[in-house]
Order: structure tokens, then C-alpha cells, then sequence
């Protein structure tokens, strides 16, 4: 007998002998021959509600070709079937948990049937770790269809609840993705208004994935929205040199410094939106103010001069030439 792997996940319950109900003569697999066996495991164990399926003729068995009703071996591991025609037949034993096996086997109608003895091997559990991996990412994949729909529905709630189980099933080891999936849901909870609850979730994301730049910029920035620039300012911390941060935080973050009297502190912050923006006249604005403050009065006719060049019709256009005629 052959055998090849089952990922069945459903258990056949047997009834203890069943005796297939003669065929009708026009079915060319009907006669008078008998077939007996007993299946066991590796342990000398008899297997119950094993499924035994023939087919007249066939060397590997199809299920659904003509053919009598397959059969379940009882709690001692036998069955027994009648009604089968002269000639070879294809027998396919399946349980869950069990490698299948296959094979042939011949049915005399005239002499008395030997039992066929059956020994299933147990599947690896290494093999079953893949199946059901596999069949947790396939899941996965439909939930995450289907939330990706809801979410451009604006059914946030039902998207992510579908989100939610996906990472549920997901058995992919690939912080990647878990960390991507997350970030949608905490998309979700913005999208309803819900910013702590948005930041909590990407702060599970950067459990996944610690160092993911996307996740660090969009928890600074509901951090600094919501008020917790403190808390922001670590996060931004961690971000690798050269990556750019939101510059609306950045400017609330030195417009929170300056209104503090943290003059060296704002310049900081407005110097880096500065660097990465350079066409953003509102961060030239707010340097401008901030070297005044500091009395640096050239550095502040700079910028200034800068914000008309970059965007002459400002809404602070006016209040900068005031200050350039003063300066």
C-alpha cells in the first residue's frame, strides 16, 4: 500500500460492521465477491471510523467515480463490504491525522476473502504544523479581503473586527505583515476619532516590529496631536538619521518650546523642519520669531525674507514685511 499525507480535519464516525447494499445489476462494479481487513497504527492499536472508499478497476482511487458507498472500520479496527464485482479494485484509507494509503486489491466472488491487514502511519507533526499554518494564512487572506473592502466602505468598526482576525489566524511567522495589519487597525480607530485608542494599537505594531519607520512616524504624530509631545519626542528619537517626521509636529512640538520660553529648544525643531521642508514658508515663520526672540535680529530678516520668496501670499505675508521695515 501506499501512502501519502491527510490533512482532513474532520472525523469519520464509524458504525461497528456495515455491509454495503447489493448494487443493482446494471452497475458494472456489482457481484458477489466479499472484502475484510483490519487497520491498526504503528502501536498495534486498532483504528475506528478509518474511511475505506473502492473503486472497481482503478489503481488510485477518485471518490467521486461510480462505486459503492465507502465504509468506516468499527472500534476494533475491521470492516467488512459485499457486493463487489470479479476483478481488481482500488482501495483508499483515510483518517485524520494518519498518512492515506492506497493501494490495490483483487476480490474473488467465488472463494472466501482474506482480510486485508492495514497499519496507518501517524503524520509528522512537523507536516501538520504546515497544514494547519497554511490553512490559518488562507483565512487569513479572505479577512483581510474582506476588512480591506469594509475599510474602503468606511465601515471601520467591521473592518476591523475582519482585521483583527486575521492576525488571529495568521500563522506566518512575518512581523512585516502582522505589523502592516495592525497599522490598519490603528488607521481604524483614527478614522472614528478614537486617537488614543489609534496609539495604543501602533504601539502594539512597534512590538512586533520595533524599528519600523512608517509606525515611529505615524505614532509621533498622533502623540503630538493629542497633546503628549513629550511622549512623541522619544518615539522621534528612534527614527534612523535622514528620515523625515511629520513637519506639523514638529512645528507644534517648537511652538509648544517657544511658548514655554524654550527659545533654544523651538529653534531646534524649527531648524530640522526647516532642513527636511525647505519650501515650507510656515517653518520660516516661526524660526523668524524665534531668532527675534533671541535677539539674532539678521537671522530673523533671513527668514523672514525667505517666506516672502517661497510663498508671497502667506497669510503672515504682511506681518513679516512689518518686521523686515523694523528690522
Amino acid at each position: 500500500m501506499r501512502h501519502r499525507y491527510s490533512t482532513h480535519l474532520v472525523l469519520f464516525l464509524a458504525t461497528a460492521l456495515l455491509a454495503a447494499a447489493l448494487p443493482a445489476s446494471a452497475q458494472s462494479w456489482a457481484g458477489r465477491g466479499r472484502l475484510q481487513g483490519e487497520i491498526r497504527d504503528e502501536q498495534g492499536q486498532p483504528v475506528e471510523g478509518a474511511k475505506i472508499t473502492l473503486r472497481k478497476g482503478s489503481d488510485r482511487v477518485d471518490p467521486n467515480a461510480e462505486g459503492p458507498q465507502p465504509i468506516t472500520s468499527n472500534k476494533n479496527g475491521k470492516w467488512s463490504i459485499l457486493g463487489l464485482a470479479q476483478g481488481a479494485w482500488g482501495i483508499l484509507i483515510e483518517k485524520d491525522g494518519f498518512m492515506i494509503s492506497e493501494g490495490q486489491v483483487k476480490v474473488d466472488e467465488f472463494q472466501v476473502a482474506k482480510p486485508i491487514n492495514i497499519t496507518l502511519k501517524v503524520i509528522p507533526k512537523e507536516v501538520l504544523q504546515k497544514a494547519e499554518q497554511a490553512s490559518g494564512n488562507a483565512k487569513a487572506k479572505v479577512a483581510i479581503e474582506q476588512a480591506n473592502a469594509l475599510l474602503g466602505e468606511g465601515k471601520f468598526a467591521e473592518a476591523r473586527a475582519r482585521y483583527e482576525e486575521a492576525l488571529s489566524v495568521l500563522e506566518a511567522d512575518d512581523p512585516v505583515l502582522k505589523s502592516s495589519i495592525t497599522r490598519t487597525i490603528a488607521r481604524t480607530w483614527f478614522e472614528e476619532g478614537k486617537t488614543d485608542q489609534a496609539i495604543d494599537t501602533l504601539k502594539a505594531s512597534l512590538a512586533i516590529q520595533p524599528d519600523d519607520v512608517e509606525t515611529l512616524q505615524l505614532v509621533s504624530t498622533l502623540l503630538v496631536s493629542a497633546g503628549r509631545e513629550v511622549e512623541a519626542e522619544q518615539y522621534m528619537a528612534k527614527l534612523p538619521e535622514g528620515v523625515k517626521v511629520d513637519p506639523n509636529s514638529l512645528l507644534n512640538l517648537g511652538i509648544k518650546l517657544y511658548n514655554e520660553k524654550d527659545l533654544p529648544g523651538a529653534l531646534a525643531k524649527f531648524d530640522k523642519v526647516v532642513k527636511d521642508n525647505p519650501e515650507l514658508a510656515t517653518a520660516y515663520y516661526y524660526r523668524g520669531l524665534t531668532y527675534l526672540a533671541l535677539n539674532k535680529t539678521a537671522e530673523a530678516k533671513a527668514d523672514f525674507q525667505k517666506l516672502l520668496e517661497v510663498d508671497p501670499n502667506n497669510p503672515n505675508a504682511d506681518e513679516v514685511r512689518e518686521y523686515i521695515n523694523a528690522l
